[in-house]
């Protein structure tokens, strides 16, 4: 390890120019695209988001050997990335205080990242320890207690459309935030994008007029399994969305002095595309704000499956290509809180009817 390492901003994730010179060839080498007669690197379809996610798992393992006075530049990651730093490496997440579900993360992090840069590694090991640490952690948050029921949801979002039509005294510009607003959770309850899709969301290529409906229409390349994705909302939707776009989005769009929103579909205060984080700042402030609980957009994917299997559990399988899921066992395992969720309610429901009677005595 040489003096420049030393002497850089102790960053909790090693950014990639800081890298030493073969991880950096490494990565560059496992996202670069092949020619006809080589093969594409095992990280070249892979969208930024992820990219950049898988970077700074792997950042933060080299940040780790910074402290530990353990990272030695000549090294390849295949020589880099050993068991016994890997062990040490967990002990020191624990150690400083990062729930079971992070380090887990961080393993799987780094088990992408050393599949990619060092392909030809057996990583059998390495995919033990982060299997095992996977089946040990438990939830950072419950998300049963943050659920609420899909129909209330979707009343608040017609609530706040209609309030920005009948509410007068309110400036152009803030009822086409509420508008805006009202708008983006109903879509979140029609079929609950990723936070990313909806920041893409461009009119007339993602977001498309057919006949008398809208259909939300993602290309292979514009979704997380790298299939296409289309699926129509519903015909009540056709009002709200021309009714945004004919009078709500351009007042919007005028915040800006510049013509900067283009095609975009959905428009920030200030008049330009709005990015995944706003959007999920402004559905967490939003609920908070009307609802008493904050719901990130991501919980909204979690709502779907969980109210069909409650309501409808003859047809939750249609929650998979709703969702876009490649695999059942995802919407299955990941987002189906419907048993402990239905229980809770049956038990509220039943204390309730016991007050209830107690009241009438």
């Amino acid at each position: 390890m040489t003096d420049e390492l030393l002497a850089l901003p102790l960053r909790r994730c090693l950014l990639v120019t800081d890298w030493p010179g073969p991880d950096r060839a490494a990565w560059a080498t496992a996202h670069r695209r092949g020619s006809l007669l080589d093969e594409d690197g095992g990280a070249a379809d892979w969208a930024p988001v992820t990219s950049n996610l898988i970077a700074a798992g792997y950042g933060r393992f080299l940040s780790f050997l910074v402290q530990t006075g353990d990272l030695h530049l000549g090294e390849s990651p295949a020589t880099r990335i050993s068991r016994a730093r890997v062990e040490s490496y967990v002990t020191e997440l624990r150690r400083i205080g990062n729930h079971s579900s992070t380090v887990a993360a961080r393993l799987l992090q780094l088990v992408r990242a050393a599949a990619v840069m060092a392909p030809g590694a057996d990583w059998a090991w390495l995919r033990r320890i982060q299997a095992r640490l996977k089946r040990m952690a438990t939830p950072a948050r419950d998300d049963r207690a943050r659920l609420l029921p899909v129909e209330k949801l979707f009343d608040l979002a017609i609530l706040l459309m209609q309030r920005a039509e009948t509410t007068t005294d309110m400036p152009g510009h803030r009822r086409a935030l509420l508008y805006r607003d009202g708008l983006i959770i109903a879509v979140l309850c029609a079929w609950a994008p990723r936070a990313r899709n909806i920041a893409e969301t461009v009119i007339d290529i993602s977001m498309q007029r057919r006949g008398t409906a809208w259909w939300a229409a993602f290309k292979a390349d514009g979704t997380k399994n790298k299939r296409p994705f289309e699926v129509p909302l519903p015909n009540e939707f056709t009002v709200w969305i021309e009714r945004y776009l004919d009078q709500y989005r351009p007042w919007l769009v005028q915040r800006s002095t510049m013509p900067v929103a283009g095609d975009a579909f959905w428009i920030s205060d200030g008049g330009r595309p709005l990015t995944a984080k706003g959007i999920g700042e402004l559905v967490s402030r939003t609920t908070r704000r009307e609802l008493g609980q904050s719901l990130n957009a991501h919980l909204f994917r979690k709502a779907i499956p969980t109210e069909l299997a409650i309501r409808d559990p003859e047809h939750v399988g249609i929650a998979q290509p709703l969702l876009g899921h490649a695999d059942y066992r995802t919407t299955q395992q990941a987002y189906n809180l419907a048993r402990a969720l239905d229980a809770a309610r049956r038990y509220n429901s039943l204390i309730q009817s016991i007050r209830d009677e107690e009241g009438k005595i």
